[in-house]
């Protein structure tokens, strides 16, 4: 963790001289400056800083120079990213490579603020917007922070039904509950398991993309449910249903290989249907 501080406040700050340079004062414009001179990581090659799980980011510390300079709270701050996302939305979406970079940026460093202000744009966002490009970041946003509760699976799930959203994030949304499951404390970890299997169940018949996969992770997850009753039917309403045939066929396999298993030799994991 002190390597990864350190290397955020070496970036920070070439990237605060940077703009600094500019002579922009400190405000809405100077912040998206800023927005749009950061690199992705994965353009960082070799300096890039060891992997840190994102529920353990907190993007307010990059900021310190810019609250100093500029004395806004930390509210106004979160206000800045939103204004810096939603007002360069639409020219992102019309193929605006700076104001799309920018959007992105603002979208990523609001992901990384654990703050009620932060879930419930998002949320309010995910409602309101269906075909944006950025529902790999809002829509896992929703559970960063959280410990899985149920109230949060069960807000993934009104999520999941809606297959024009949820068709752009269901494997961002698989990979990022998995991670946060493993960084969570210890003695919050069995409840959510389950919580996690059994959303993650539900989510096989409301997903169109990587279908197969989703459901080889959740047989690694949940180990009943390779040879299970309800691995079966899962994979059989797969497919009759999905239209690639790569994934019908994939399905099918699995179909076949658990019908040649005696039924009563089938695990029965009746609670991951629930």
């Amino acid at each position: 963790m002190q390597i990864k501080l350190m290397t955020c406040v070496m970036a920070t700050a070439v990237l605060l001289s940077f703009v600094i340079a500019d002579g922009l004062p400190y405000g809405q414009e100077r912040l998206e400056q800023w927005l749009y001179s950061i690199e992705p990581d994965d353009d960082q090659g070799d300096d890039e800083p060891p992997y840190v799980p994102h529920r353990n980011q907190n993007a307010l510390t990059e900021f310190r120079a810019f609250f100093n300079g500029s004395g806004w709270t930390t509210n106004q701050f979160i206000d800045g990213l939103i204004l810096a996302m939603t007002n360069n939305l639409v020219d992102a979406k019309l193929g605006d490579w700076e104001k799309n970079r920018i959007t992105s940026r603002a979208a990523w460093k609001l992901s990384e603020i654990d703050n009620p202000a932060v879930t419930n744009f998002f949320r309010w966002f995910n409602d309101m917007d269906e075909t944006s490009f950025l529902k790999t970041v809002t829509v896992p946003g929703m559970f960063y922070y959280t410990n899985l509760e149920p109230e949060v699976l069960a807000y993934m799930r009104t999520l999941c039904v809606r297959t024009n959203v949820y068709c752009k994030v269901e494997c961002n949304v698989m990979l990022d509950m998995f991670e946060t499951l493993s960084t969570m404390p210890d003695e919050l970890k069995p409840a959510a398991t389950n919580r996690v299997a059994k959303y993650m169940y539900f989510a096989i018949r409301h997903t169109t993309k990587d279908v197969t996969w989703q459901d080889r992770e959740l047989a690694n997850f949940i180990p009943a449910y390779s040879n299970s009753i309800q691995r079966l039917s899962a994979m059989q309403y797969v497919a009759s249903t999905i239209a690639n045939p790569r994934t019908r066929a994939l399905a099918q396999q699995q179909v076949d290989r658990l019908s040649a298993i005696p039924t009563n030799q089938l695990n029965d994991v009746n609670w991951i249907a629930e």
